[in-house]
């Protein structure tokens, strides 16, 4: 028989192989693909895992772009625009005002304007729109946003603008006439400009170039596909089954996240609570065992093996999770066991089951500072189980001024504990209500992580900001302002006594925002000038500087009767820049490091391979900031992010908004 084969993808960073069958006698067969399996190489007792019999296909990253428009840039847009470009922007703005710019506009010196008219005013920006959706996101999930102005573009800066709903579409954006692929998300929300310079960063802050933080989501999900190795119908059903059972609450409804399309492929739709985990989904899910009949044999085969092989321990740890709790009782045995491997991959999988034993030794860790596991070990703190002792190791961890990653990683476990704590307070409140007023799981979950009143046994607060960041009080150790670039905006004023320091003279953005205060007892006089032309705001506060910053971000409105600036995330952050630059606070500044350029250049990799011509769409590149490049890093999805100390660039405090910021 005379076969031809054809090489069609990679996932997993294993080579699929498409085989068309053609049978000798002239008759046809259908196509079946060969296929590596994704733990081929894994240990041979995973033999029976859905990663040992099936490999992962469209487990990449999916870059997506658009063309957009960001408005309110009071002065600092563009007036000109490429032709192509400007004709698709039009489509898109009488599609978003249903051809009513006076209404869509009202109280805007856009009112009336025609979309010819708007989208060269110089209080807009067309941008180009850029995100990497995890492989088998969920609908509705969230992810990061890079926008940038058009080469050529005459803007001058993004700070202060909002990017207006974007349609996002599979690869290069593309133009009216130009290839047309699949839109399966949005784009829209505040543009965030970091006006830190992180140490020993050679590139200059360019204020051209923004994200939206956590402004994407996911309208069309796009599920994994898994392959049998070997195509067979009651193999499939029987994977299906197993994943349905694993994972029974899938984003249609029960028994949904995985279905049989023919005898090798299977679809899996991650599940909803898996929305923010997608890597930790896909492992557990490769490491479900096919039979589930007896999970306390394979539990002791995993841990057997995790001793004799010490280099599969991490490998065995996600099999163990898949098993779940019914492996606790057999895990934990190997807490205590002399080599780091097999301990720490033990004590990983008991603290993510729920096992209490687990504890002491993940707080024993924490302590030791010679332990290349302390980072990980406060980390899990977050996730294990109890309370009370790990409330005051974590305390402890955040007063640790000698050392920032562990400051940072202990806060971030003790808001993963209060938002944990919230959650079952809310659910238990919830189901005592009758069915006809109980909120959604989804809006539970919402509540827990924006709002985590005070009083709880982490001694911690989170406020939502006007809907635009959160605001957490973190009362423990020396004075710091954490602020994230990343996900959901968020600053964090952690320690004792975080506040404004008199006397003071801080200025910003040219002389619009000016705070001064000329004494030690005095109050802080602010000024802020929104426009050239525009009313001069003027307000007198004392040295808190959370009063500060929720001053600055609220909006003064028929509801709101309190005074305000109506700051953006990034305004708020680039304020709070020009203060610490001028020696206005007791704080120091840390940020986490930039993940979000590793992600669009991993996932526009394949791209820039295959279709070097079509990137960006007619007439324009996708040109990716060279120092971007050069400093963006492989990104491990399971690794705590890294944080540094931040500084403001020279002059930023007196600098022009222009100067001011940067990514």
């Amino acid at each position: 028989m005379g076969c031809t084969r054809a090489a069609v993808g990679v996932a997993l960073s294993l080579i699929l192989l498409a085989a068309p069958m053609t049978g000798c006698g002239g008759g046809s067969k259908k196509r079946v693909r060969e296929v590596t399996p994704t733990l081929s190489g894994a240990p041979s007792v995973l033999r029976g895992t859905i990663g040992y019999e099936t490999s992962l296909r469209r487990a990449d990253a999916e870059y997506v772009s658009g063309y957009g428009l960001v408005v309110g840039l009071n002065g600092s847009g563009s007036t000109n625009v490429p032709e192509n470009v400007a004709a698709t922007m039009e489509r898109e703005i009488l599609i978003w005002t249903e051809g009513d710019t006076t209404n869509s506009f009202a109280h805007t010196p856009l009112a009336g304007l025609s979309p010819r008219e708007i989208i060269r005013h110089p209080d807009t920006a067309v941008v180009l729109v850029e995100g990497a959706i995890p492989p088998g996101a969920p609908d509705g999930t969230l992810f990061d946003i890079r926008v940038r102005a058009l080469s050529g573009s005459t803007a001058e800066s993004l700070e202060g603008g909002t990017l207006w709903t974007t349609k996002l579409q599979i690869g290069p954006a593309s133009t009216l006439g130009g290839l047309q692929t699949g839109t399966i998300a949005e784009a829209r929300g505040e543009v965030f400009i970091n006006p830190f310079a992180e140490p020993g960063r050679a590139s200059e802050l360019n204020t051209r170039i923004g994200r939206v933080l956590g402004g994407g989501r996911v309208t069309e999900p796009q599920p994994l596909e898994l392959l049998l190795q070997t195509p067979l119908h009651s193999r499939s059903q029987a994977i299906t089954r197993a994943i349905n059972e694993r994972f029974p609450d899938g984003p249609r409804g029960a028994n949904s996240t995985a279905k049989g399309r023919d005898d090798q492929v299977i679809q899996v739709y991650a599940p909803p609570a898996y929305k923010d985990r997608f890597q930790e989904f896909v492992q557990l899910l490769l490491h479900t065992p096919v039979n589930q009949e007896y999970p306390e044999v394979l539990a002791k085969r995993y841990t057997r093996s995790m001793i004799e092989d010490p280099s599969a321990a991490d490998e065995l740890s996600w099999a163990l999770r898949a098993i779940g709790p019914r492996s606790i009782g057999i895990v934990r045995d190997v807490y205590e066991f002399p080599e780091r491997g097999p301990r720490m991959a033990a004590l990983r999988a008991g603290a993510h089951l729920g096992d209490t034993r687990a504890t002491a030794f993940l707080e024993r860790l924490a302590f030791d500072a010679d332990s290349v596991d302390r980072l990980e070990a406060i980390q899990l703190l977050g996730i294990a189980p109890g309370r009370g002792s790990i409330e005051r190791a974590l305390h402890e961890l955040i007063a640790d001024e000698d050392q920032l990653p562990v400051r940072i990683a202990a806060y971030e476990a003790l808001m993963e504990r209060a938002k944990r704590y919230r959650l079952e307070e809310l659910i238990a409140t919830n189901s005592a209500r009758p069915a006809g007023q109980r909120a959604s799981i989804e809006q539970i979950i919402y509540l827990a992580e924006s709002r985590i009143p005070r009083g709880n046994p982490q001694g911690v607060e989170r406020q939502d900001i006007r809907g635009r960041f959160e605001l957490d009080i973190v009362p423990f150790g020396e004075p710091m302002v954490y602020v994230t670039q990343q996900g959901r905006p968020r600053i964090a004023l952690i320690g004792r006594g975080t506040k404004l320091e008199t006397p003071m003279f801080v200025s910003a953005w040219s002389d619009r925002l000016i705070m001064v205060a000329d004494s030690d007892e005095a109050q802080i006089r602010l000024r802020y000038a929104p426009s050239a032309s525009g009313p001069i705001l003027t307000q007198s506060m004392g040295t808190n500087l959370d009063e500060l910053i929720k001053y600055m971000a609220r909006d003064a409105s028929a509801t709101e009767t309190r005074p305000g600036l109506g700051f953006t995330y990034s305004e708020v952050v680039g304020a709070l820049a020009a203060i610490q630059s001028s020696g206005g606070t007791n704080a120091s500044f840390a940020t986490e490091s930039d993940r979000l350029m590793a992600q669009l250049l991993n996932a526009t990799q394949s791209i820039t391979t295959d279709r070097p011509a079509l990137i960006g769409g007619e007439g324009e590149e996708i040109d990716l900031d060279p120092v971007a490049e050069e400093e963006a890093k492989p990104v491990d999805d399971n690794a705590s992010p890294y944080v540094v100390p931040l500084k403001p660039p020279t002059g930023a405090a007196g600098g022009d908004k222009g100067t001011n910021g940067g990514e």
